[in-house]
């Protein structure tokens, strides 16, 4: 018994000897192997960073682009504002052409003069799309030119009363546009194509450049330019430049119409809105005399009737005329009044709404 004791005891010894030393081997392989997964997680965790810092630089720097983009889309925007809001609530029907919904324009004018026949006439003005046809084709109708008064009846025959519009190119690019157009008359169809080029050149100053041509199988070739500078002096504020050139086979050389106008847009407690427009202006042609035929300066009061589609207008002006060269200019009295009916096929909320 007692020599199985020492025996016994020497052999649990020795285990716990091999059992001691086995134990530190292996917590000094799991001491390594945790170290190398450190060390793994940490060199991950460095290549990580660098790669997240320049995700925020490349999205510092793309936002700082952005913002400046968006600068310019701003400066841009609030020079174009206040030219929208004239030609949307005094009804230029050039710019009615290129919105992206349908938009007419009914009017019924009266004009009194003076010297010349009193005359009642009717005009359609604007465009409806035809989307199951095409995105890009409009039938389109010629209403009136309101920043040319020089017209007293007399048809611009690189115009059409109803035709097609097809707009080429890109239609995100907001500088400019590119239309093929077709009218009809007595002669045919008549191709044309206009080209209209737009710009901020300040916060408060916009201009426009419009260029057309029409080709009448009757009449021969003509040409249009318009050339529109507006100067933004206040919220709802604008003075604007405006110069028309027409030229064709049978136009007198070339006959011009200039004028400068001043809008002014004014609301009322009742919710309607209206404006004044003042303008000053002269038309002429260069053959086969080149002379003046008429300077004129006028005043439109323009204001929402009953309904928010429904305006009225009257316009008084006094005009210096000369019916032919080296005649003495007489001058006359002239008042134009107008009823519209503005219709569109988008319900939402229009221009003429948000200067109230």
């Amino acid at each position: 018994m007692t020599s199985q004791r020492p025996t016994f005891l020497l052999s649990a010894v020795l285990l716990c000897l091999l059992a001691a030393q086995g134990n530190p081997a292996r917590a000094q392989e799991d001491t390594v192997s945790d170290t190398d997964e450190i060390e793994v997680s940490t060199e991950r965790s460095s290549d990580e960073m660098p790669d997240s810092d320049d995700e925020l630089a490349d999205e510092v720097i793309e936002s700082e682009g952005d913002w400046l983009e968006d600068g310019k889309d701003y400066a841009a925007r609030k020079a174009n504002e206040m030219t929208q809001w004239v030609d949307n609530f005094f009804g230029n029907d050039e710019r009615d052409l290129e919105q992206a919904e349908s938009r007419l324009r009914l009017r019924t004018i009266y004009n009194w003069d003076e010297r010349l026949d009193n005359e009642i006439k009717f005009r359609l003005g604007g465009k409806v799309s035809l989307p199951q046809i095409s995105k890009r084709l409009d039938l389109v109708f010629r209403g009136e030119d309101m920043d040319d008064f020089s017209d007293d009846g007399v048809e611009d025959p690189s115009e059409d009363r109803v035709g097609l519009q097809l707009q080429v190119g890109p239609k995100d690019i907001k500088k400019y546009r590119f239309d093929l157009t077709v009218g009809f008359g007595s002669s045919g169809p008549k191709p044309g194509a206009k080209f209209v080029y737009q710009d901020a050149f300040a916060e408060d100053l916009n201009f426009r450049f419009t260029q057309r041509f029409t080709y009448d199988l009757g009449e021969g070739g003509y040409g249009s330019s318009r050339f529109v500078l507006d100067k933004a002096l206040g919220d709802r504020e604008l003075v604007r430049a405006y110069t028309r050139f027409l030229y064709g086979e049978k136009t007198d050389g070339t006959e011009w119409f200039s004028s400068l106008s001043y809008a002014r847009g004014w609301g009322e407690e009742s919710g309607r809105v209206g404006a004044t427009w003042l303008y000053v202006g002269a038309d002429g042609q260069t053959e086969p005399y080149n002379f003046v035929k008429n300077y004129r300066a006028g005043v439109r009061f323009r204001r929402q009737a009953y309904r928010d589609f429904l305006f009225w207008e009257v316009e008084p002006s006094y005009n210096w005329r000369i019916d032919e060269p080296y005649f003495d200019r007489e001058g006359a009295w002239r008042i134009e009044l107008r009823l519209e009916f503005l219709l569109f096929d988008n319900p939402g909320e229009t221009l003429e709404k948000q200067i109230r």
